[in-house]
């Protein structure tokens, strides 16, 4: 799940945020803790609930979980009912960056950590890398296999495991059918299509536009980037490779930044009052999204659904016959190096992304009462109203015609870098001077790769090119 929002440098001194840590800190302060005795994956202790196998937890926890789910106490009160000796406090502490802005203050002060809080997963490695998460992996390994693979890997480090994924954004392509029948188009399978028909139809109908870049949206633009099969980030720990200004990065933004120049697509960012009112009045025939682009982007914005009847499609292939895809948004529940309660927290982070009972509720849709999500755990795929047809998609049942399907195709070699809001910031900014003409894109893409670098290597990093 992903809301609108400006990314923002979200952790500050590794060192001091470290320091805070190793001072020892957490929340639930007068609380007893009968959870001392740490249950390792695959110990007699281990149960079957709800058809999940999960540590036995006989003690009593109080936890508290910071979430920007909707409808998020319904998970919580689904937990209770399985496990009525831990009770969950859940707080509302904003959403994407307002939420990492505060998590990064409390850790830093040392006082008012949660037990389990939502990330997205770009901004995973910078938590771990600081020292702010919990490995839950005694608790939680024996999941791995019920999980899409790809976001499997986005919460592990080896063996040690961060957080349970529980939503994702695989990538696609949403469109106008009504412009489409319209001006007879075609539905793009490949970029060099899009490309074209863009050309085309903005020569048919100038007024409006045949997408939109979102320059104020990193995670997105890197969601381009993982779907065209680049890798700029690959390491763990304090070593890492760095690879932003590859041929295909500067291929990629190069397609778009052509688009943007013959007026065919429009750059704007993404939840201004000016792409809020295009939205609503039409004005794009398509756009690049994912699993949750209805529910977090078209049901708020577009009020005339009914005469645009938007579609999805696959994401167009750079080569074709390569079905490879990317993933914008997605998140996770992790663990809190600092909660006095750890298998608590992971059994809870685990039960409500996997257990049946929960996703039966994650999935339905947020304006019914349910967290309208596009889960991580594949059961989520068998549960009926996962497969239901789509109102805001002119009742297309695209999680079963697209989605569903796109999911095993993101493409499980790409990683996020300890440095996310820095790089996303970089990029937004060198891209920006690109497409209004100041740089070239492959100037702009190497003007990024050598600030990262010198970014990471002044944190402390070991950074190969």
């Amino acid at each position: 799940m992903k809301k609108l929002h400006k990314k923002t440098a979200v952790v500050g001194s590794m060192t001091g945020v470290l320091a805070v840590l190793a001072a020892g800190c957490g929340t639930s302060s007068g609380q007893t803790s009968t959870a001392t005795n740490q249950t390792a994956a695959g110990s007699a202790s281990v149960k079957m609930v709800d058809g999940l196998p999960l540590p036995q937890y006989n003690g009593k926890a109080t936890l508290t979980w910071w979430s920007w789910v909707p409808n998020a106490q319904k998970e919580v009160d689904i937990f209770e009912k399985y496990y009525p000796n831990i009770k969950v406090h859940l707080v509302d502490a904003g959403a994407g960056a307002t939420e990492y802005q505060k998590f990064s203050t409390v850790i830093q002060a040392g006082s008012g950590i949660p037990d389990v809080v939502m990330l997205e997963f770009d901004v995973m490695p910078e938590y771990i890398a600081t020292g702010a998460l919990q490995d839950i992996s005694p608790w939680v390994s024996q999941l791995k296999s019920r999980f899409t693979p790809w976001t499997w890997n986005q919460v592990s480090v080896g063996s040690h495991v961060y957080g349970i994924p529980e939503d994702t954004g695989p990538m696609g392509l949403f469109y106008q059918s009504s412009l489409f029948n319209k001006y007879h188009l075609k539905v793009p399978t490949t970029w060099s299509q899009f490309q074209q028909e863009a050309l085309e139809f903005h020569k048919l109908d100038p007024s409006k536009y045949f997408s939109y870049f979102s320059n104020n949206d990193g995670q997105w633009m890197f969601g381009l980037l993982w779907q065209a099969g680049c890798v700029p980030f690959q390491g763990s720990g304090n070593n890492w490779k760095v690879d932003i200004d590859s041929p295909k990065a500067v291929q990629v933004f190069s397609m778009w930044q052509k688009l943007v120049k013959a007026g065919a697509v429009q750059s704007i960012a993404a939840g201004s009052p000016e792409w809020q009112k295009n939205i609503n009045a039409g004005l794009y025939a398509t756009a690049v999204g994912s699993a949750w682009y209805d529910s977090e982007i078209l049901v708020p914005y577009d009020h005339n659904l009914s005469v645009h009847k938007w579609r999805a499609a696959f994401i167009p292939e750079w080569t074709p016959g390569d079905t490879m895809d990317g993933d914008w948004g997605g998140s996770v529940q992790a663990v809190t190096k600092a909660t006095k309660y750890p298998e608590a927290a992971a059994i809870f982070a685990a039960f409500i992304n996997a257990a049946p009972a929960e996703l039966a509720h994650d999935v339905a849709p947020a304006k019914d009462g349910g967290g309208g999500l596009f889960p991580a755990a594949t059961a989520g795929f068998d549960i009926p109203s996962f497969k239901q047809p789509n109102p805001a998609l002119d009742n297309q049942p695209a999680n079963v015609d697209v989605f569903e399907k796109e999911s095993p195709r993101v493409n499980t070699k790409f990683q996020w870098s300890p440095w996310s809001s820095y790089v996303f910031n970089e990029l937004q900014t060198e891209i920006g001077k690109a497409f209004s003409g100041k740089e070239s894109v492959q100037q702009a893409l190497a003007n990024v790769q050598q600030a990262v670098v010198n970014y990471a290597r002044s944190q402390g990093y070991n950074v190969t090119t």
